[in-house]
């Protein structure tokens, strides 16, 4: 079963051709084992998220990387039929020597199911809503638990999967709002609080907040765009286009771009 994710990770890698995109380099296999290695290449500046922590890095610098992950979830989802990414995070991003993000990690992408979609149009606010199943992942490095569920990481799942809802276009823009949160306040969501409060705190609406962040109170275009990726209603977030868009222009207004020297 193992080599069948890979493989069809692999069926969605070689499809793409974008600079915000990791390259699939090849891959290698054990028949004996039954098991199959994806190849990449090296990105020496490691995962978005210990980027940003390994110096104080100012703003223009963190919104050229949110512009590398918006011009890559952009071409991800205006391809014909639209790749679902499905589980965007900082650590799914890497930084390459060009201090570029590029997106990796597609063993959860997919194209969204239109079926499912129009299901979803036509449920109740009021049916009853299944309870998600959780699976706790203990990484012994950094003594801490990842809690996912269906394939997707619970700190960055938009309201509607904790429903056991499928990933769609709209909730890759919810987790893209909590990239820009990550990048900014060097913070994941929900920081301080306990994996079994998340979902609680998610479904009522009870987000972390934005502006009250330093760094992120100074960039107002920015705080608005997250709070609009976290709309509760699907419906109501941006696309990604959008996202790109929004991006761009803050890009600009800074007139600066990542550059690999290291703060004093």
């Amino acid at each position: 079963r193992l080599s069948q994710l890979t493989i069809r990770e692999a069926e969605f890698l070689v499809s793409l051709s974008h600079e915000n995109i990791i390259k699939l380099e090849g891959f290698a296999e054990d028949l004996s084992r039954n098991m199959v290695w994806l190849v990449f290449p090296w990105e020496e500046n490691g995962t978005l998220k210990d980027f940003i922590a390994s110096a104080e890095w100012e703003i223009p610098e963190r919104i050229s990387l949110l512009h590398d992950v918006a011009r890559g979830v952009e071409y991800l989802h205006g391809r014909e039929p639209p790749i679902c990414h499905g589980d965007l995070k900082s650590v799914n991003v890497l930084v390459n020597s060009e201090c570029r993000a590029v997106i990796t990690d597609f063993g959860s992408a997919h194209h969204p199911n239109t079926r499912d979609r129009k299901k979803e149009r036509g449920r109740s606010k009021n049916d009853p809503q299944p309870a998600p199943s959780p699976e706790a992942t203990f990484c012994r490095s950094t003594n801490t638990i990842t809690l996912t569920c269906n394939h997707y990481t619970l700190r960055w799942a938009a309201p509607e999967l904790l429903g056991e809802d499928d990933a769609s276009l709209a909730s890759d823009v919810w987790a893209f709002g909590c990239v820009a949160y990550e990048a900014m306040t060097n913070s994941i969501p929900f920081q301080d609080v306990k994996d079994a409060v998340v979902v609680k705190r998610v479904v009522r609406g009870d987000l972390p907040s934005i502006s009250s962040d330093a760094r992120m109170a100074l960039i107002q275009a920015l705080c608005t765009l997250v709070r609009q990726c976290w709309s509760i209603d699907a419906s109501k977030r941006p696309t990604s286009e959008d996202c790109r868009g929004a991006i761009a222009w803050m890009v600009r207004t800074t007139g600066l771009r990542v550059v690999c020297t290291q703060p004093n």
